[in-house]
C-alpha cells in the first residue's frame, strides 16, 4: 500500500512503533483510495491518486515514527520506574519486618564493598590513572644494567645522556635530572619577612626536562635551551605548593631572587600543583650544569627519561640505544675501547609509570585480590542467608505462582531486596573507602606510596563502588531466584507437604556455599600466615647496630658559605660539640650514609694483595664516610683493630675500617689489619685499621653490605673532600624524640640560616624498614579474621538448619537407642566434613596462587609447610567450634516431642 521508500525501510525485526505507524498510514491511504474508487476511478488510478493527494509518504512515516518512538520510550521509562518503585517499596516493607537479617547483610556487604573500593581507589590512583603529563604513554625511563657487577641496575651518567641526546633517533627529547635537598630562604627582593631557611626537596634538571614531560608552568616560563650550561644565569622554577606556603602565592615573585643553598637565583616560573616529579614532594627545580668537556662516563649518578617518537616501540628504542652505547668509547676517547664489553653495560627502556610506581604494583594487586576474596566470601554467606529467608517465604511464592505470577516477577522479589541491601552496604562501604583515602593522603597511616596525592575517591571510584554493589546484589539474589522457579505451588500449599526433601535439596546448595567460603577463607588465612612468618623472620634480622636511644638529624651546608673541606669539617666538629653538651647525650657522630636509608655511594675497589687480571674490573662496594666515634655511637661492634682518629682537613686520614663481610671476601682465614686498598682510579692507598660488624645499609631484606668506611674528611683525586650533606646520630638516655627541639636549636645557633630536616629516632627508621611487610600482613590478617568469622557463621547456620530439618529423624534415632554422643558426632562430623572439603579445595588453589607472594616474602617459601599446616589446622579448629553448638542442640532433642510435632 505504501510507497517504495517505505518498502526499503521494512526489516525482519521491527519495533511495536513501526507496526503502529505502518498500520495507521495504511488505514489513511486505504480510506482515500475507497473515496476515489467511489468517485469512478479504477483501482490502480484510485491508488495513484490517493498517494499523490497524501504527499511524501516516507517523510510522513519518518516524522510519525519519531513521535511514536519517543512516546514508546517515555512509556517504557515510566513503566520501568513504576515497576522499580513498586518492587523497591515492597522490598523495604519486607525488610522492615526482618531488621536483624537486614542489619547482618548490610554489615557484611559494607565490609566487603568498603574494603574492595578502598583498595581499588589506591590501585586506580597509583597504577591505573595516567600520569599527569602530555601523552604519558610515550614517556619512558632510561637506565642501564651493569653486568660485570651481577646485573646491578644503574641509572645515567652525564656522558650517556649526551650521547643518547645526540645520536638516538627513537626519541623526540631526552631529559636528565638529579634529586637533592636544598636550603631555601627569601631573597632581599622577595617581599617575605621570614628569613629563616627551609629545607626543600629539589631537582637539578636539564633544560629539556619540562618540554620532554609536556608540562607547562602555571606562571612564568620553564627553562630555555642553553640555560643548563656552565656559566648560565642562576635561575629556579618553584612548585605551586612552595610558592603558596613560602611566598604567599605572590605572582610578582617571578623575576625576583630567592636564596637556594646560599646562592641567589632568579625565579622564572611556577609549576602547577599537579606536577610532582621526580619526587612527590619536589618543591623547586633549577638547571643542572652539564659540561660536555668534563664528563664522568661511568658515574651513574643521574636519572633519565625520554619521549618516544610516534610509532616507535620500547623494544625498538632499546635496540637503538644498544647500538648507540657501543660508540661510547669513540665519543669519549679517554675510555678503553672495549669498555662496553668489559662492563657488559646494557641500556634499559622502561615505561615512566613503572619507574615512578616502582615495585609496589605486586603488593597493591595482591591486596586488591585479597579484599575481592573477602567480598566473595561475604556474598556467599549473604546468599546463604537469602536462601534461608526464601525458604521461609516459600508459601508466599507458591501463592503468587498459583495466582499467575511469572518467573520474572518472582525473581524481582529477591532482586529488589538484594538491590536495597546492596545499596545500603555500598553507601556505607563508599564512606569507609573515602575515610581510608583521606587517612592515606594525610600520612596518618604511616604508609608511603608513590603518587600518593593522586589517590582520590572520585567519580571513577564511585562508578566502581556502584558496579561492585550491583554485582553483589545479583550474586546474593540470583541463587534464591533460580531456586524459586522450581517451587511447585500444589506441593507447597498442601498441608501434608512437610516432608524435608525439598529442604534437604536447599541444604545441599547451602552446604556448597559453605565449602566455597571455607576454600576462599583458606587462601586469605594462608597468605596472612606466610606474611606473618616473613614479618617474624624480618624482625629477627639483626640490623648490625643498636637503634635504641638514637636520634638522627640531617643537615646540608650550602656550598656558597662552606666552600672547602676545612670549613665543612669545622662545622661538623662544632655541631658535635653542641650535641655532646646537651643533657643526657652519651655519644654523637656524623655520616653521609645512615643505615637502612640507601642514600650512599658504591665504588670499585682495588685490593693491593689481590690484583685483578688485566681484563677484569673490580667489584663495587658501599663506601660510607663516618666520623671517628661513629661505631661507638651507633653500637656497631669493632671485631678487630680500631677506628680512625678525629677528622683533620690539614692532614686527612688514609685509614679505613672494613666490614666483617668485606674482610671475609678478600682475606678469609687471615687478618685484614694492615692490608691496603683504594677506590679504582685513585692514586693513594688506604690502610685497613679495623674490622667492624656487618650493617644493613640499604634494606633488611638484602644481605649486609661489604662496606669500606672512609673518614668523613678524606683525599680523592680532586683534593681534600668532606661531605656537605650529613646526618648526625646522637645517643641519649631516655626517649630520643624529646631531644629533637634541643638538637635543632643547637644547629641553628651555629648557623641561623641552616635548615635541619628528617629528625627521626633510629627506632622509627628500623620500623619503617618493615613497613611494607607490616601493611600487607595487617591487611591480610584483618581480611582473614573477617573471613573466618563469616565462614564460622555460615557453617553454624547450615548445621543449625540441618538440625531443624532432621528433627524427626534425630528423634527416631534417639527413640531407637542412639546415644547423645552418637548424635553429636553425626552432626559435628558433617560440619567438619564440609570444612575439610573446603580446606582440600582451598589448599589446591592456594598452592597455585601463593607464588604471587614470592616478591613480598623474606626467607619464607610461598609453599611453606608450617604456614599451610597451621592454616588448615586453624580452619578445621574453627569448624569444630562452629559445629559444636548445633551438635549439642541435636543431642538435646526430646524423642517424644519431636515425633509428636510431626
Amino acid at each position: 500500500m505504501l510507497g517504495p521508500g517505505w518498502m526499503r525501510e521494512r526489516r525482519f525485526w521491527r519495533r511495536a512503533a513501526d507496526h503502529d505507524v505502518d498500520d495507521e498510514l495504511a488505514f489513511h491511504l486505504a480510506m482515500r483510495e475507497e473515496l476515489f474508487e467511489a468517485a469512478g476511478l479504477d483501482r490502480q488510478a484510485a491508488r495513484d491518486a490517493a498517494l499523490r493527494r497524501f504527499g511524501d509518504v516516507d517523510d510522513v512515516r519518518a516524522r510519525c515514527l519519531t513521535i511514536a518512538t519517543a512516546r514508546e520510550r517515555r512509556m517504557k521509562h515510566l513503566e520501568l520506574r513504576s515497576a522499580l518503585r513498586l518492587q523497591l517499596g515492597h522490598a523495604f516493607r519486607r525488610l522492615r519486618g526482618a531488621p536483624g537479617f537486614a542489619a547482618a547483610v548490610v554489615l557484611m556487604l559494607a565490609l566487603g564493598i568498603g574494603a574492595t573500593t578502598a583498595v581499588f581507589g589506591v590501585v586506580d590512583g597509583v597504577l591505573l590513572r595516567p600520569l599527569p603529563f602530555t601523552e604519558p604513554d610515550r614517556l619512558v625511563g632510561l637506565s642501564h644494567i651493569l653486568g660485570v657487577d651481577g646485573d646491578r641496575p644503574v641509572e645515567q651518567s652525564d656522558a650517556t645522556y649526551l650521547l643518547y641526546r645526540r645520536d638516538a633517533r627513537a626519541f623526540s627529547g631526552v631529559a636528565l635530572w638529579r634529586e637533592l635537598d636544598v636550603n631555601v630562604a627569601p631573597g632581599s627582593q622577595s617581599g617575605a619577612s621570614d628569613a629563616e631557611a627551609e629545607r626543600v626537596v629539589a631537582a637539578a634538571v636539564d633544560a629539556s626536562f619540562f618540554s620532554v614531560l609536556g608540562a607547562a608552568p602555571l606562571v612564568g616560563r620553564a627553562f630555555a635551551r642553553g640555560e643548563d650550561r656552565p656559566g648560565a644565569p642562576a635561575i629556579v622554577v618553584l612548585g605551586e605548593a612552595l610558592w603558596r606556603r613560602r611566598f604567599g602565592a605572590d605572582p610578582q615573585i617571578v623575576g625576583r631572587q630567592i636564596t637556594v643553598d646560599g646562592r641567589p637565583r632568579e625565579v622564572v616560573g611556577i609549576m602547577p600543583q599537579r606536577f610532582r616529579f621526580p619526587a612527590e614532594a619536589t618543591g623547586l627545580w633549577y638547571p643542572l650544569a652539564i659540561d660536555s668537556a668534563r664528563t664522568m662516563p661511568l658515574n651513574f649518578a643521574y636519572s633519565g627519561a625520554a619521549r618516544l617518537r610516534p610509532g616507535v616501540t620500547r623494544v625498538a628504542a632499546e635496540d637503538e640505544l644498544t647500538r648507540v652505547l657501543a660508540r661510547l668509547a669513540e665519543a669519549y676517547p679517554g675510555l678503553p675501547t672495549d669498555i662496553i664489553e668489559r662492563t657488559r653495560l646494557q641500556p634499559v627502556v622502561t615505561p615512566l609509570r613503572d619507574v615512578i610506581v616502582g615495585d609496589v604494583s605486586r603488593m597493591l594487586w595482591l591486596l586488591l585480590g585479597a579484599v575481592a576474596l573477602l567480598l566473595a566470601i561475604a556474598c556467599a554467606n549473604v546468599a546463604s542467608l537469602f536462601m534461608v529467608r526464601a525458604e521461609g517465604g516459600a508459601r508466599e511464592v507458591a501463592v503468587r505462582r498459583a495466582l499467575g505470577a511469572r518467573a520474572g516477577a518472582i525473581a524481582a522479589l529477591y532482586l529488589g531486596e538484594g538491590l536495597v541491601l546492596a545499596a545500603a552496604g555500598g553507601a556505607a562501604g563508599f564512606l569507609l573507602a573515602a575515610a581510608a583515602a583521606r587517612a592515606l593522603r594525610s600520612g596518618s597511616t604511616g604508609i608511603e606510596l608513590p603518587r600518593l596525592a593522586e589517590i582520590a575517591v572520585d567519580e571513577r571510584v564511585l562508578l566502581f563502588a556502584l558496579t561492585v554493589a550491583l554485582g553483589s546484589a545479583l550474586m546474593v539474589s540470583l541463587l534464591p531466584a533460580l531456586r524459586a522457579r522450581r517451587i511447585a505451588p500444589g506441593v507447597v500449599l498442601k498441608e501434608s507437604s512437610r516432608s524435608a526433601t525439598a529442604g534437604r535439596d536447599r541444604q545441599r546448595a547451602r552446604s556448597w556455599l559453605v565449602v566455597a567460603q571455607v576454600a576462599l577463607a583458606l587462601v586469605l588465612v594462608a597468605g596472612s600466615a606466610l606474611m606473618a612468618r616473613s614479618f617474624d623472620r624480618l624482625r629477627d634480622v639483626q640490623p648490625g647496630f643498636d637503634a635504641s636511644g638514637i636520634l638522627t638529624m640531617r643537615v646540608a651546608l650550602p656550598r656558597a658559605a662552606y666552600r672547602d673541606a676545612a670549613s665543612v669539617a669545622q662545622f661538623h666538629e662544632r655541631l658535635l660539640g653542641e650535641a655532646l653538651a646537651l643533657p643526657g647525650v652519651r655519644g654523637a657522630a656524623v655520616t653521609d650514609w645512615l643505615p637502612l636509608a640507601d642514600d650512599g655511594d658504591n665504588m670499585g675497589m682495588d685490593i693491593e694483595d689481590r690484583p685483578l687480571a688485566a681484563d677484569a674490573l673490580p667489584a663495587t662496594h658501599a663506601v660510607p664516610k663516618v666520623g671517628a666515634d661513629w661505631f661507638r655511637a651507633m653500637g656497631i661492634p669493632l671485631i678487630a683493630g680500631r677506628t680512625f682518629g678525629p677528622a683533620d682537613a690539614a692532614r686527612p686520614s688514609t685509614e679505613v675500617v672494613v666490614s666483617r663481610a668485606f674482610a671475609a671476601r678478600y682475606w678469609k682465614g687471615e687478618s685484614a689489619l694492615g692490608k691496603r686498598l683504594r677506590p679504582s682510579g685513585w692514586a693513594e692507598w688506604f690502610t685497613v685499621v679495623g674490622v667492624a660488624g656487618d650493617v644493613h645499609l640499604r634494606a633488611l631484606e638484602t644481605p649486609a653490605e661489604e662496606a669500606v668506611y672512609f673518614p668523613v674528611v678524606f683525599r680523592d683525586p680532586s683534593g681534600v673532600r668532606a661531605p656537605s650533606t650529613v646526618a648526625i646520630a646522637v645517643r641519649v638516655a631516655g626517649d630520643p624524640a624529646n631531644l629533637t627541639p634541643a638538637l635543632r636549636a643547637a644547629a641553628q645557633r651555629l648557623d641561623p640560616a641552616l635548615a635541619t630536616y628528617d629528625e627521626r629516632p633510629m627506632a622509627a627508621v628500623l620500623g619503617a624498614a618493615t613497613a611494607r611487610t607490616r601493611v600487607v600482613l595487617l591487611t591480610l590478617a584483618a581480611a582473614s579474621a573477617v573471613a573466618l568469622a563469616i565462614g564460622a557463621v555460615g557453617l553454624y547456620g547450615v548445621l543449625a538448619y540441618g538440625v531443624a530439618l532432621r528433627r524427626r529423624e534425630i528423634g527416631v534415632r534417639l527413640a531407637l537407642g542412639a546415644t547423645t554422643a552418637e548424635v553429636t558426632r553425626m552432626i559435628a562430623g558433617r560440619g567438619v566434613a564440609l570444612a575439610a572439603a573446603g580446606v582440600a579445595i582451598g589448599l589446591s588453589v592456594t598452592l597455585g596462587i601463593m607464588r604471587l607472594l614470592g616478591g613480598l616474602l623474606y626467607d619464607v617459601s610461598p609453599t611453606d609447610p608450617v604456614a599451610l599446616v597451621a592454616t588448615c589446622s586453624v580452619l578445621l579448629g574453627v569448624a569444630v567450634v562452629a559445629s559444636w553448638l548445633p551438635a549439642r542442640q541435636a543431642a538435646a532433642v526430646a524423642p517424644a516431642e519431636a515425633l509428636r510435632g510431626e
